[in-house]
Formats: structure tokens, sequence, C-alpha cells
């Protein structure tokens, strides 16, 4: 320690992935500008590894669902696993590091997307069940990309957000390629797939800059958000989180009723995917003018009016625009609660994980209720 105001390398400490000197984080540090780029591609890759595991899933439950109930469970499993992962993501950032925390959630997702493979293969609607859960702790992982770009810079959540529309157009050529190759199990093997990006998002994890741990003593302590921002980002969030997660359980399943193919039915859901995180390119400017607050409740109206164009739709291009009215939607409403949330304070870990958490358990509310 060199004149009591900062952490210094010491003999013999040894570093490997992680990016903390095996201390807590200091207060007020934040993700230079410099990790906002590998912050997006591995967002970017966490989005297209979420995209290919819900476009599939529920194409995959229903045969092996004891029961037409049991269809919806391990959507709800993927949902409750990004749940739990909530604050162990938060308590690992704050003790090792983006890069252990991040990396840590990578694997979860490989793992899950073997442990799917084989359950689908075999017919093993439990081993479904857990690796789905596996794979939303992966999810859950992933979401703190978001946070740590909003903390990053003023646009560097829009940015972030805006890397996974790009993810969004790879899907659907992935899951074509999966149709062709691997023919009546593509489903399954497209759950593979989702567990292998998941491991080059491990890789992109790693290449995170260190973090220098020093705290200046004149710097005192960050702004926290009010508590009324708060409960309001985290309110409205959870609000279009429940209704999205609704339309994403059964979409895939009302395509498939109207006759809409497995390459198609990827499609819709890569363009939904898509315009989910689209506005992150322009909600910068439309923060700055309106603010968070009136950019979530604006998405939250345009969500609604995608709903109810999706329930009086029955052909491929009338499906697709309706999902894509409300990925936008949704989009604008979680972008906009989100920047809320940053707007002028840094909220903590622990607020971060509650906030998360919250959008999770809203979420697994909306597939009980609007998917069964």
């Amino acid at each position: 320690m060199q004149g009591g105001t900062s952490f210094r390398m010491r003999a013999g400490q040894l570093f490997c992935a992680c990016d903390s000197d095996g201390l807590p984080l200091a207060v007020g540090r934040e993700p230079d500008r410099a990790s906002i780029s590998v912050m997006a591609v591995a967002f970017a890759l966490s989005v297209l590894a979420q995209i290919l595991t819900v476009s599939v899933l529920p194409l995959v439950s229903a045969p092996l669902a004891p029961n037409p109930q049991a269809v919806m469970w391990p959507y709800i499993a993927l949902l409750t696993g990004g749940a739990l992962s909530t604050f162990p993501a938060s308590i690992l950032l704050d003790l090792f590091g983006r890069r252990a925390a991040f990396a840590l959630g990578a694997s979860l997702g490989l793992a899950g997307g073997m442990m799917s493979y084989w359950a689908v293969v075999h017919g093993q609607y439990v081993g479904l069940v857990i690796g789905v859960a596996w794979l939303g702790m992966a999810q859950g992982f992933g979401l703190f990309y978001r946070h740590a770009g909003a903390m990053a810079s003023q646009g560097g959540a829009g940015l972030v957000f805006a890397a996974g529309m790009a993810a969004a157009l790879l899907a659907p050529v992935l899951m074509g390629v999966m149709d062709r190759l691997a023919g009546p199990i593509a489903p399954a093997a497209t759950l593979v797939v989702a567990g292998l990006v998941y491991l080059l998002t491990l890789g992109v994890a790693i290449r995170l800059p260190a973090r220098k741990i020093g705290h200046d003593e004149a710097d005192g302590l960050p702004d926290r958000p009010a508590y009324v921002v708060m409960l309001g980002a985290t309110a409205l969030a959870g609000l279009a989180w429940s209704i999205m997660t609704g339309v994403m359980a059964h979409a895939p399943l009302i395509m498939a009723g109207c006759g809409i193919g497995f390459s198609a039915s990827a499609v819709a859901m890569a363009l939904h995917m898509m315009a989910m995180y689209a506005p992150g390119l322009l909600i910068g400017r439309w923060v700055a003018s309106w603010g968070g607050l009136l950019v979530s409740l604006s998405g939250l109206l345009l969500l609604l009016v995608g709903v109810v164009l999706l329930t009086m739709q029955t052909a491929f291009l009338g499906l697709s625009l309706a999902l894509v009215v409300a990925g936008a939607g949704w989009g604008i409403a979680t972008i906009g609660a989100s920047a809320w949330l940053h707007q002028g304070a840094q909220p903590t870990t622990t607020q971060l994980a509650l906030h998360d958490m919250f959008l999770f358990l809203a979420a697994i509310a909306g597939a009980a209720s609007l998917g069964f």
C-alpha cells in the first residue's frame, strides 16, 4: 500500500481470470471505455444463445412433456435459472471482477446446452428441465453486460444493447444450417449450438481489460438512485418482461399450429429479437430528450399494441409484424427503464441483483399465466 490510498501488487500474488486483486472492487470504480466493445460482443453472443434457446424450447418440450400443462415448465426453468443467478453474479462481480464472473456464467451455458441435447435425444423430460435451467443461469450472468455498459458511459448501455440486434441476424442462418444438417433432430442440435455460443462468450469474457484497484479517499461515495427511481424502473421493466415472456412462450407453438415451418419460425423469432435490441441505437437521444421514465412508458404502450396484433394474426407475415412491434416495445421499455435507473446515479451491485431478480420473477409470472 502506498500513501495509504491504493492497493498494489504484492510478491507472490497470483493473477488468473480475476481482475480485482482478490479484494472487493473499490467504491466508485467503473468499467473503462476500452472494455465497452468487448462487453458488446459478449452480450451479442449471449443474445444469440438466448434466441437459439427460446426459438426451439417449446418445440422440444412438447414431445417430452407428460401432459399439456408440462410443456411450459422447461421455459419456466430457464427463467428460474436466470433469477437464481442474479445474486451470485453480483457477488462474483464484487469479489473477483468481471472476467471471472462472466466466464463462470458462460461455462454454465455450455454445460446446459449439452445436457439439454442429451435429454431431448434420450427422451428425458427432467433432464431437459435441468439443462435449460443451467442455460438460464448463463443468461442471468449475461444480463450484467448491459449494466456494466451503462456504468461505463452514458451511451454504453445503448451500444451494448445494439450489439444484441446484430446477433439476431445470425440466428436464422444458424438454425437453417442445423435444419439442413440435423434434419429431425435440428431443434435438439440447436441447443448444443447455443451451448457452444456460450463457449465463445467465455473466450470473449476473459479478454475484458483488468480493472485497477485503487480508491482515492477524496473521491467520496458515488450517488445512488432514489428509492422511487429504483422501484419505478424495476416495476416498469418487470411489467414489460412479464408480457414479453408470455408472448415468447407460445409464439413458436402458434406458428407451428398455423403450419409455419421450423426455418420460417426461426426467421420470425429472429426478427422479433432483433427488434427487441434495435432501440439501443437511438435510445440515448430519446432518453436525453424525454427522460428514461417517459421512454419506458411509451415502450410499454407499443408492447401492448404488438400483443393485440399478435392475437389477430394467423399468417407468417402478420405474425412476424406483430412480433416485431412487440419486440420493439419491450426494448424501448426495458432500455428506458435501465437508463432511468442509471441516469445521474450508480446503483450498487446488490441493487442491480435485486432489479434483475425481479425481472426474472416477473418473467416467470408472465410465462406461467400467458404461456399456459
